[in-house]
């Protein structure tokens, strides 16, 4: 699910901003959900610490 955030495959390079918001709204607001409560997970949270700040913000914005 992460995958249409990112340029590349390995998921290392975020999109533009403009590119996550556009990938944010096309999702249902159940993947969008569960995408929230797996940053709230420690683990993922740390491995994606700035994917999830993102997130947050995007979440924050609906």
């Amino acid at each position: 699910m992460m995958e249409p955030f990112f340029t590349d495959s390995g998921m290392k390079t975020m999109k533009s901003d403009d590119e996550m918001k556009a990938a944010w709204a096309a999702m249902s607001k159940d993947d969008q959900a569960m995408m929230m409560k797996e940053c709230q997970d420690a683990a993922m949270s740390k491995a994606y610490a700035p994917f999830c700040e993102k997130l947050q913000a995007l979440g924050g914005a609906n």
